[in-house]
């Protein structure tokens, strides 16, 4: 027999208010919310933000390579009759180099911030160019 759990009926009223009010539908079409995901570029740097609720900072995990940024995070949560987890993945991919070293992340009140400086293009353009003869 399962066991009725109000926090669905809650999550389904929320997602379904979100709908209503911003537009935003279910992303991927199999009933499971996805992670809203902004990132502008402003001054300089990329901005993400990442709407995280429920996650403490130290079940989020980030990674960059390769101009991709990931998000990853996994909540459990286990009691003497049941046992919850949930988990998500997300990737983003930046139009623009990053600058590495310079990458920034703080997450207050179920947000996460992640700044990602843009890379200073190089002026190796010119080096890199190759003079073709007659």
């Amino acid at each position: 027999m399962e066991r009725y759990t109000p926090f669905e009926d809650m999550d389904r009223m929320f997602e379904q208010m979100r709908s209503r009010m911003w537009g935003v539908s279910d992303p991927r079409g199999d009933g499971r919310r996805g992670t809203h995901i902004d990132l502008k570029e402003h001054d300089g740097q990329f901005v993400l933000v990442a709407d995280l609720p429920g996650f403490e900072k130290e079940e989020i995990d980030l990674t960059f390579s390769d101009d991709v940024l990931t998000v990853s995070a996994k909540h459990e949560v286990t009691g003497d009759d049941f046992s919850r987890a949930r988990e998500l993945s997300e990737r983003v991919s930046l139009p623009k180099a990053v600058e590495k070293d310079g990458i920034t992340a703080s997450y207050r009140n179920g947000v996460l911030e992640v700044r990602l400086p843009v890379a200073e293009e190089e002026d190796a353009e010119e080096d890199d160019k190759i003079e073709i003869s007659d």
